[in-house]
C-alpha cells in the first residue's frame, strides 16, 4: 500500500490497468491449459476404448470360428483331418490368446475380469479337444454329448463375459465422456465468473485507493489548514512521508505550520524571557530544598537522551564527575549492579513509558564510590511538538525502606512458617495422645462389663468420664489442628439427611433425656438424598447439640434440615435451645478458636471453645457459613448453610435387596478358575466350595502371583479369575488393570470376591475392567449365577426386588455356626484341620487387640481395612457374632457414624475371646 501511495495519479490509473491486463491473460491461460487437457484425456479415451472393443469384437469371432471347427468334426469321416482340425483348433486359441493379450495393457482395471476370460477360454477350448479326440476314437455320440453337456454351456458363458466387458467399456467410455464435458463446461463458467470477479476487483480498489489515497487525505489537510488558521499547531499533519501529490502538499503544509509556529515564539519569548529566569531562580531553590535530586530529561524520536536539567543534589546519586559531564549520560546509562532481570526491567519500563506515557517508577541498586544504596526514580512523561518525550523526575534514596521491608518480609516468613510448625506439631501430639487415650477408654469399658466391687467400679466411671471428657477435647484440637494446617479435606458422596438427623438424636437420646430435656428433630418428608460429607455436616450437628445440651436445663432441643435453592442446592441446618441465650455482645466472641461468650462459661461447664470454630471452617469448606439467633433467657438456634447435591434418581433404590430363584452348580463342572487371595483360610474355604461343584482351582497370594501365573500359562487355560481386593504386593484393581492392558486377557472374565461391598467399590472394581462382584461371605447362589453369566454366557437371571428391610443389629447369642467348619473338617486331613484350627484362633486374638488399639487413631482408614478383613475371614469360618460385628463396623463408618463404628470395634475383643471359646469346646482344640 505504502507503493501505491507513492506513485502519482498517472502512475496509479496504469498500475490498475496493467494488474486487469495480468489477471486476464493468467485466466485466459489457465483455460487454455484445461481445456487442452480436457481434450488430450478425450482423445486418449476414444483409441482406448475404441481399440479394446474391435479386439473384444475380433476375439469373439475367433470363438465363432473354433466352435465351427469342433462341429464340422461331426461330419468327418477321415482321422487324419480330424487332427488336421485339432491343429488350426489351436492356431485359433493363440489368436484368441494374443488379442486378450491386447487388451489388458488398454483396460488396466479390468485385470481380474480377463484372466477370468482366459480361464474360461482355456476349458472351453480344451473341451473341444476333448470333442476332436471323441470324435475320432468312438465317432460322433460320444462327442455331441460332451458338447451338449459341458462346451455349449461353458462357450456361452465366456461370450456372456466378454460380451459383457464391452458392455462395460461403453458404459465407461459414455461415463467418461460425459465428465470430460462436465469438466468443460465446469472450465468455462470457471473463467467466465473469474474474468468478473477479475473487473469486480480492479473497480473495488480503483473505487477504495480513489477514497483512502486521494479524498480522505486531500480532505484531513483541508481541515488541518483551517486548524492553522486559529493558530492550533497540535494537530499532527499526514502523509508527509508520501512522494506524490497529497505528499508534496502536505509537505508545504508542514513548512507552513514551521514558519507560523517559529514566528509566534519569537513574539512571545521577547515577552517570555524574564519571567522565565524568575522561576528557574524559584525551581532551582525549591529542588534544592527537596531530600532528594530532581531531574528532566529530553528522549528525542532517534532514541537519544539528553538531561535539560539536573538539580544540585544530584551529585549524590550520580556522581559529582558524572554531574559536571552529564551531557552524554542517559537514564539507562547509571552505573547499576548489573544484572540480567535488572537490565530488562529498567528497559521494559522506560519502554512503556515512551509509548504509552506512563509515569516511570524504577528502583535500581546502584554502586557509587564505596558504597552501595538503593535509588528510586520517579517521573512523569509529555510528549513534546517535535515528538520528543520530556520526563520529569526526581531521585530518591530508598535504602532505608527497602531494609525495612526486607526485615518485615523475613518476619513474615517466619511467623509462616511458626505458625505450620505449631499447626503440625499440634496435629502430631493430638494424635499421639489420642491413642492411648482411646485405649484407656476401651479397657475401663472391658472392666466395667465385669462384675467389680462398688468402690473399683466407682473409681472406673470416674476415669471413663474424665478420659471421654479429655479425648473429646483432643478430638476437638485435632480438627482444629487440621483446618489450621489445611490438612482437611470434604467427601461429595451420597447421603440421607434425615437418616443424619436420626443417627444425631440416637446419639444424645440419653444424654438428653437424663436431663429431663426433649430431643426433637424436624425434617420435610419429601427430603431427598443428597450429595455432600455427612460425617462434617453431623460434626457440625453435634457441636451445635452438644452446646444446646451443656446449656439448657429445661425445655426441648430441636434439630431442623431443610432445602433451600439459591444458585444452587443448600442445605439449611440448625438447632434450637430454650437455654440460658446469649446476649448481642456475646454472640460477636462466638465462632473464634479458643473463645466462649465470657470467662465464667469455662469455669460453670468447661470446653476448650473450638467447637464452634471448627463447626464455621466446615461450613466454610462446604461453600457456606454458620450464625446464631439469641436472646438472654429466651434460648438460642445455631444454624449453617452448606452447597449441596441432589444425588441421582437411582442412588436410593441401589442397596434394595432382591431376591433371585436357585440356580444349580452343575453346568458348572469342569471350569478351570484362578483364585486371588491373601488370606489362606479365605482361599483353602473358596477352593473347597468351587471344588465340590467339580471345578478346578488354582491360586495366587496377590495379584502379582496372578499376572504372573497367566502370563505363563497358554490361552483359555483359565475359564475365569476370582480376584479379592485388598492384598499386599499389589491389589486387585492393579492387577485388572494390568491385566486388561495385555490383548490376551482382553476377554477374560475377572469377577471381584471381595467385603468391599459398597456401591463404590463395586464402581470402582468395574472401572478397573472387572466384569463383575460378588461379596464375602461367599453367597453361593450369587457365586454361580455369576460364573453361570460370565463363563457360559448365559442370560443373567431375573432378580425380584423386595421391601428394603432395616440393617440387623449385631447378633449378641449366636457366636458361632459350625456347619462351614465341619464341612471343611470332612474335606481335609485332622492334622491339616487342628493347624487351620490353631491358626485361626490365633487370628480371632490378634483382631481383637488390633480392633481396641485401630478404635483410638484418627485415622479410620485402618479400622475400616480390619473390618473387611474380619467379614472376609469370619464369614468363611462361621464366626457369626465376630462377623456381623464387622458389618456393623463398615456400616457405621459408611454413614459416617464415628462414634458408634469406635464403640463397635471396642466389642470384636471381648468377642473374638468367646469365639477362641466355643471353637475350644466345639472342636476340641487348644490353642
Amino acid at each position: 500500500m505504502r507503493f501505491f501511495s507513492n506513485l502519482n495519479l498517472t502512475g496509479k490509473i496504469v498500475t490498475l490497468v496493467a494488474l486487469l491486463g495480468a489477471l486476464s491473460i493468467i485466466i485466459t491461460l489457465y483455460s487454455m491449459h484445461h481445456l487442452y487437457s480436457v481434450d488430450r484425456d478425450y482423445r486418449a479415451l476414444i483409441d482406448r476404448d475404441a481399440q479394446a472393443s474391435v479386439l473384444i469384437g475380433s476375439a469373439l469371432l475367433d470363438l465363432s470360428d473354433a466352435s465351427r471347427l469342433v462341429f464340422s468334426v461331426l461330419t468327418e469321416q477321415e482321422e487324419a483331418k480330424m487332427r488336421a482340425t485339432q491343429l488350426r483348433l489351436n492356431e485359433q486359441q493363440a489368436q484368441f490368446r494374443e488379442k486378450i493379450a491386447s487388451i489388458a495393457p488398454l483396460l488396466d482395471d479390468s485385470a481380474p475380469k480377463l484372466e477370468a476370460i482366459l480361464a474360461q477360454e482355456q476349458q472351453v477350448f480344451e473341451l473341444a479337444g476333448q470333442i476332436i479326440d471323441s470324435a475320432a476314437r468312438w465317432r460322433g455320440d460320444r462327442a455331441l454329448d460332451i458338447i451338449h453337456s459341458r462346451f455349449d454351456p461353458r462357450l456361452n458363458e465366456l461370450r456372456g463375459n466378454m460380451d459383457a466387458l464391452r458392455d462395460d467399456i461403453i458404459e465407461h467410455f459414455q461415463s467418461a465422456s460425459l465428465q470430460l464435458n462436465a469438466a468443460t463446461r465446469s472450465t468455462l463458467l470457471a473463467t467466465a465468473i473469474s474474468f468478473g470477479l477479475a473487473l469486480t476487483t480492479i473497480i473495488g480498489m480503483s473505487a477504495y485507493l480513489s477514497l483512502t489515497q486521494i479524498s480522505r487525505p486531500i480532505n484531513q489537510l483541508t481541515r488541518t489548514m483551517g486548524q492553522l488558521s486559529h493558530r492550533h499547531y497540535d494537530e499532527r499533519i499526514e502523509h508527509t512521508e508520501r512522494r506524490d501529490e497529497v505528499g508534496r502538499m502536505a509537505q508545504a503544509l508542514q513548512v507552513f505550520r514551521d514558519n507560523m509556529q517559529r514566528a509566534d515564539r519569537l513574539e512571545l519569548e521577547a515577552r517570555a524571557s524574564e519571567e522565565i529566569r524568575r522561576i528557574s531562580r524559584q525551581l532551582v531553590e525549591l529542588t534544592d530544598a527537596m531530600p532528594g535530586a530532581v531531574f528532566q530529561l529530553m528522549v528525542r524520536p532517534d532514541g537519544s537522551q539528553r538531561f535539560t536539567f539536573l538539580s544540585g543534589k544530584a551529585g549524590k546519586f550520580i556522581g559529582q564527575e558524572t554531574l559536571v559531564n552529564s551531557s552524554g549520560l542517559r537514564l539507562d546509562g547509571i552505573r547499576v549492579e548489573r544484572s540480567a532481570a535488572a537490565d530488562q526491567a529498567i528497559e521494559q519500563a522506560i519502554a512503556r513509558s515512551l509509548e504509552a506515557l506512563q509515569p516511570l517508577d524504577i528502583d535500581m541498586q546502584v554502586a557509587l564510590d564505596d558504597r552501595r544504596f538503593w535509588l528510586k526514580t520517579l517521573a512523569t512523561a509529555r510528549r513534546t511538538d517535535d515528538g520528543s518525550t520530556l520526563f520529569n523526575g526526581i531521585w530518591l534514596d530508598i535504602s532505608d525502606i527497602k531494609e525495612q521491608a526486607r526485615a518485615l518480609e523475613e518476619a513474615k516468613e517466619l511467623a509462616e512458617q511458626a505458625a505450620k510448625a505449631k499447626a503440625a506439631f499440634l496435629a502430631t501430639m493430638s494424635h499421639e495422645i489420642r491413642t492411648p487415650m482411646n485405649a484407656i477408654l476401651g479397657l475401663a469399658l472391658l472392666a466395667l462389663r465385669h462384675p467389680l466391687e462398688p468402690r473399683q467400679q466407682g473409681r472406673l466411671e470416674k476415669i471413663l468420664r474424665a478420659g471421654q471428657h479429655l479425648l473429646g477435647i483432643i478430638n476437638d484440637i485435632l480438627d482444629y489442628s487440621k483446618i489450621d494446617a489445611e490438612h482437611l479435606q470434604v467427601e461429595a458422596i451420597p447421603f440421607s439427611p434425615r437418616q443424619l438427623l436420626e443417627d444425631v438424636r440416637e446419639m444424645f437420646e440419653e444424654r438428653a433425656a437424663s436431663k429431663g430435656l426433649e430431643l426433637r428433630i424436624e425434617a420435610p418428608d419429601e427430603l431427598p438424598l443428597l450429595v455432600g460429607d455427612p460425617l462434617r455436616v453431623s460434626q457440625i450437628l453435634i457441636n451445635y447439640v452438644n452446646n444446646a445440651l451443656k446449656f439448657s436445663d429445661r425445655g426441648r432441643v430441636t434439630l431442623r434440615l431443610r432445602l433451600e435453592r439459591e444458585d444452587g442446592l443448600v442445605l439449611h441446618g440448625e438447632v434450637e435451645d430454650q437455654g440460658i441465650g446469649l446476649s448481642e455482645q456475646e454472640t460477636r466472641s462466638l465462632f473464634q478458636p479458643f473463645q466462649q461468650a465470657d470467662a465464667s462459661i469455662t469455669r460453670r461447664f468447661g470446653g476448650t471453645g473450638l467447637g464452634l470454630a471448627i463447626s464455621r471452617s466446615l461450613a466454610e469448606l462446604m461453600g457456606g457459613g454458620v450464625g446464631v439467633r439469641s436472646q438472654p433467657g429466651e434460648g438460642s438456634v445455631f444454624w449453617f448453610r452448606i452447597r449441596v447435591a441432589e444425588a441421582a434418581l437411582g442412588e436410593q433404590a441401589r442397596n434394595l435387596p432382591v431376591a433371585y430363584p436357585r440356580v444349580s452348580a452343575k453346568a458348572l463342572n469342569g471350569l478351570r478358575l484362578l483364585l486371588v487371595d491373601d488370606n489362606e483360610l479365605n482361599r483353602l474355604v473358596a477352593n473347597e466350595l468351587l471344588k465340590e461343584a467339580g471345578m478346578q482351582v488354582d491360586q495366587a497370594e496377590d495379584g502379582r502371583h496372578a499376572i504372573d501365573l497367566l502370563e505363563q500359562a497358554h490361552d483359555g487355560t483359565y475359564d475365569a479369575v476370582l480376584m479379592d481386593l485388598m492384598m499386599p504386593e499389589m491389589d486387585g484393581l492393579t492387577a485388572t488393570r494390568l491385566l486388561r492392558q495385555n490383548p490376551r486377557f482382553g476377554s477374560l472374565p475377572i469377577i471381584a470376591m471381595t467385603a468391599n461391598a459398597s456401591q463404590q467399590d463395586i464402581e470402582q472394581c468395574l472401572a478397573a475392567g472387572m466384569n463383575a462382584h460378588v461379596g464375602k461371605p461367599i453367597d453361593e447362589q450369587q457365586l454361580w449365577r455369576t460364573l453361570l453369566q460370565h463363563c457360559l454366557h448365559e442370560e443373567p437371571v431375573q432378580a425380584v426386588p423386595v421391601a428394603a428391610a432395616p440393617v440387623e443389629p449385631v447378633r449378641q447369642g449366636r457366636v458361632l455356626d459350625p456347619k462351614p467348619l465341619e464341612h471343611l473338617q470332612r474335606l481335609v486331613a485332622p492334622e491339616r484341620f487342628a493347624n487351620m484350627l490353631n491358626m485361626l484362633m490365633e487370628d480371632c486374638r490378634q483382631r481383637g487387640r488390633s480392633f481396641a488399639a485401630l478404635a483410638g487413631q484418627a485415622d479410620l482408614q485402618p479400622l475400616d481395612q480390619q473390618a473387611h478383613d474380619l467379614i472376609s475371614t469370619a464369614g468363611h469360618a462361621g464366626l457369626v457374632q465376630l462377623a456381623d460385628l464387622g458389618k456393623a463396623v463398615r456400616q457405621a463408618l459408611q454413614r459416617s457414624d464415628v462414634a458408634a463404628a469406635r464403640a463397635l470395634a471396642l466389642q470384636v475383643d471381648r468377642a473374638a475371646a468367646d469365639a477362641v471359646r466355643e471353637l475350644e469346646t466345639r472342636f476340641g482344640v487348644a490353642g
